[in-house]
Order: C-alpha cells, then structure tokens, then sequence
C-alpha cells in the first residue's frame, strides 16, 4: 500500500495512504465536523451524510478511476480527499477533488501532504489536470491552493445555496502533466474578418 510520510509544521509524524474500509467513522467525523462549522467551508448537508456502510460502498483505493486519501497525524485520521476521474471519454484526463481537514489539525501542512499524494496518483494514472470548487469565503484553503500551483478559474455566482444563505464557489486547476499550461503558451487571437 501506498504510504507518504510527512512532518507537520509542528514536529508531529503523519502519514497519508489510501483509505480503508475501517477509516469509515473517523472520515465521517471529520466531514461532520466540518459540515457543522461555521462560516461553511463545505457543500455537505446532514440529510446527504452518508453512513459508515455507505462510505464503505463509495471508497476507492489508488485506483485508475479515482483515489481516496487518509492523513493520520499520531495515527488519528484527521482529513479525508476523494478524487474522481471524469467519466466522459474526452475528460478522462481530469480529476475532481474535494478535501476535508479536521479543525484541529488545519495549517500544520496536512492539506499540503495530501495534495502532494494526490499529484502522486494524477502522475500513475495520466491524470494531466487536478480541479476543485471552493467557497470564495474559504480564505485559507485558496492560499493554500494557490501556494501549490492551482489557478482560479471563475466564480461560480449563487453556486450553493443552504437555508439561510448563499454561497459562491471558485473553480480552480491545476495543469499537472500534457501539454504546456496556458500561461506558457502565447495568447492566440482570433483572425480578423473583414467588415460586411
């Protein structure tokens, strides 16, 4: 199995590896610790929340198809990152992400350590493009974001919409492999056409 050893900024010992069924409650923990938190940082509703055998059922190993990612910090689960490839034959080369840190373990690098595992499987499986959708009100998940290469791409105005507010959702890339990115190519203007 695959296993990524990282030192968090405050000296602990973590590991991020390939979830198993038995994580299935300490990832719920950190989702529904998340999904109660407010400002929000996440889409989760209590009436989608999943059960332990529900999560078991969506899982992923390192798969060619999608990846589902653990961090232990001293052995505890503390986040969770599910990975999808697309579907569609043209999209095959894209992965979407969604991550979950538990609040006591947020900017002590543990989102930055299962980052740089989920570049580890893009880069096995041929993913060329990672993205995501963020809260534009998620001030420290963009930063980290945009420290590890990925680029807003638009805002999503009105994108999820809860009980008692709106909240706007920001799409961010990462190119990880393929062609040269769109910045390291030259703008490409359309060809005049002549007046009529």
């Amino acid at each position: 199995m695959q296993r990524y050893a990282f030192t968090t900024k405050d000296g602990r010992a973590g590991v991020v590896r390939p979830a198993l069924p038995k994580d299935a409650k300490a990832c719920l923990a950190v989702v529904w610790e998340a999904t109660n938190e407010r400002p929000r940082t996440l889409m989760t509703s209590p009436e989608e929340f999943w059960s332990p055998r529900q999560w078991r059922k969506h899982r992923r190993g390192w798969e060619p198809d999608g990846v589902w990612l653990v961090a232990e910090v001293e052995r505890k689960v503390c986040s969770s990152l599910g990975a999808e490839r697309g579907k569609r034959p043209r999209e095959r080369h894209v992965a979407e992400f969604g991550i979950t840190v538990g609040k006591a373990f947020r900017g002590i690098g543990v989102g930055r350590a299962m980052l740089d595992a989920l570049e580890v499987w893009a880069a096995e499986v041929g993913v060329e493009r990672i993205q995501l959708r963020v809260f534009d009100n998620n001030a420290r998940a963009r930063a980290l974001y945009e420290r590890m290469g990925y680029a807003d791409e638009g805002v999503e105005r009105l994108a999820v919409k809860f009980p008692d507010e709106y909240i706007d959702a920001v799409r961010m890339a990462k190119l990880v492999g393929g062609p040269p990115s769109v910045t390291d190519r030259p703008a490409q203007r359309p060809a005049a056409r002549p007046l009529p």
